[in-house]
């Protein structure tokens, strides 16, 4: 990978985006977590840009730390909202329990989205993404919590490229080499979660993407593994990466508007 092309090619992206738009900067929720401070890294070199740093009692106390000392290296506007009183209220409301973790992890996702676009709207601001390719293609993610905004610079980036580019834009070792994690509860661990690597995920991912791209190979021998690379472990994983990439493929696409009949 060109890093070098990669980086200039993002931020014209932001650059040009940003003045089609008419807003003032950028805003990005900043977690201490590798995408986001990609993300930030990136707007910063382009124009004003806040984050919000958005814990609860259960955020790991070391990612607000990282998020706080990359905030303030970069010169963001900066602030800290503990949503954990608006998590604990929606979730009295709701009956919802915190040992319910994926609609408790989604709820949190999507409090910070609504917090980001509240700011983004009162200081003329664009919400920026900071969800890679493969959390995209596998439906990792909240869909109108992270994975709202209104542009993305790093989503056709796979995760194992984004700790290379981490690297090349000088982005804090202590941020680049934690275990990804979306923080949502207590111990949360992405790959834990899935089951693979990031390493063997867009290994994977890469490989059904260019395979049904090429007509001289069938989709049977895909994800039967009769064709495998060194990067992927086993035909197992082709057809769990499959079977996410079409469950959640509703999450990349436009809400379905019906047609109505006009005379």
């Amino acid at each position: 990978m060109n890093y070098e092309k990669i980086e200039k090619n993002i931020l014209e992206f932001l650059r040009d985006y940003l003045a089609t738009s008419g807003a003032k900067g950028f805003v990005l929720g900043l977690s201490g977590g590798l995408d986001s401070a990609v993300v930030a890294t990136l707007c910063a070199k382009i124009a004003p840009t806040h984050a919000l740093l958005m814990p609860t009692r259960l955020s790991n106390k070391a990612n607000l730390a990282d998020a706080l000392r990359l905030a303030k290296t970069l010169g963001l506007n900066y602030k800290i909202i503990d949503i954990s009183n608006i998590l604990e209220s929606f979730c009295a409301a709701n009956e919802l329990s915190k040992q319910q973790k994926l609609r408790y992890g989604n709820l949190c996702a999507r409090v910070r989205m609504c917090l980001l676009y509240d700011y983004s709207s009162e200081h003329a601001l664009l919400v920026v993404g900071t969800s890679n390719k493969s959390e995209r293609l596998l439906g990792y993610g909240t869909i109108f919590g992270d994975m709202a905004c209104a542009l993305n610079p790093i989503g056709e980036l796979f995760k194992s490229e984004i700790f290379e580019f981490a690297d090349f834009l000088g982005v804090d070792k202590a941020i680049i080499n934690k275990a990804p994690s979306a923080d949502l509860w207590e111990n949360q661990s992405d790959e834990s979660e899935l089951g693979y690597s990031y390493k063997e995920l867009d290994g994977a991912l890469e490989f059904i993407l260019k395979g049904l791209g090429n007509s001289r190979i069938s989709k049977g021998e895909i994800l039967s593994g009769e064709i495998l690379s060194d990067k992927i472990p086993s035909a197992g994983i082709l057809e769990f990466c499959k079977k996410r990439m079409k469950n959640n493929a509703f999450k990349l696409n436009t809400p379905a508007i019906a047609k109505v009949p006009r005379n």
